[in-house]
């Protein structure tokens, strides 16, 4: 395990084992971790994966994107949908004559608020899910993870207690581990996918604004919207030590 909770994983991007983010160290197993979408995993990436023990794989991406999720030995995949929207909006800007990279960012702002407010359930199934999954290993990701994937962890480490400066450090993380695959038909020039390949601050903290305005609060999204309550996050910061 390399710096901040990274793993490396042939075939797959920005694998990082939450654990880093309460100083938990090795030889412990990685419990709780992220990641980009697993769908290109070689044979060593596999054998890897294998090593790393995990129970459950929660894919988050939409029905299309994961037609072609592998079937990965030893593990219970766990398909719960967030359906992507920013490229149709910036299709839809561009044939407009409106798309910036400003607008594209005001896109991914609104998408992140869009995520707390729409997506309830698949975020309290998601922290149910490992929960449930005690001492097992459970890893989470969409397809670049970094946005849903993203705001997941968010969620997960504010339930355990981590400070926000570390909850988006290791949100930031994603701008030095996501290698995005190269693209031949980009239907967005090339400083509008540059804007949306990384993430940005005001990105996260859109998703935390939708929760103070509804919520009152990161903890009170938590436990109002999501039914993670004090009893269920000391449960998860075992479950992620």
């Amino acid at each position: 395990m390399e710096e901040a909770g990274h793993i490396v994983l042939d075939g797959a991007s920005n694998v990082r084992d939450l654990g880093w983010v309460l100083g938990t160290r090795p030889p412990r197993a990685a419990r709780v971790l992220r990641s980009a979408n697993l769908d290109r995993l070689s044979q060593e990436g596999r054998r890897r994966f294998g090593e790393l023990g995990i129970a459950v794989v929660i894919d988050l991406r939409g029905k299309a994107e994961a037609a072609d999720a592998p079937e990965l030995e030893g593990t219970t995949r766990v398909h719960l949908p967030i359906e992507p929207t920013v490229v149709a909006e910036l299709v839809a800007q561009r044939a407009a004559g409106g798309l910036s990279v400003a607008s594209a960012m005001r896109v991914m702002e609104r998408t992140y608020r869009e995520y707390v407010v729409d997506h309830m359930a698949v975020f309290a199934a998601l922290l149910h899910h490992v929960l449930s999954a005690s001492h097992q290993s459970v890893l989470f990701h969409c397809a670049a993870g970094k946005d849903r994937t993203g705001v997941a962890a968010a969620l997960v480490l504010t339930a355990v207690g981590a400070r926000p400066a570390t909850i988006m450090q290791d949100y930031l993380l994603s701008n030095r581990f996501f290698h995005p695959a190269p693209r031949a038909d980009d239907v967005v020039p090339s400083e509008i996918r540059q804007a949306i390949t990384k993430v940005q601050p005001s990105y996260l903290e859109s998703a935390f604004a939708a929760m103070t305005e509804g919520w009152g609060g990161a903890d009170g999204y938590l436990e109002n919207a999501l039914g993670i309550g004090p009893r269920e996050r000391a449960a998860l910061r075992v479950a992620i030590a």
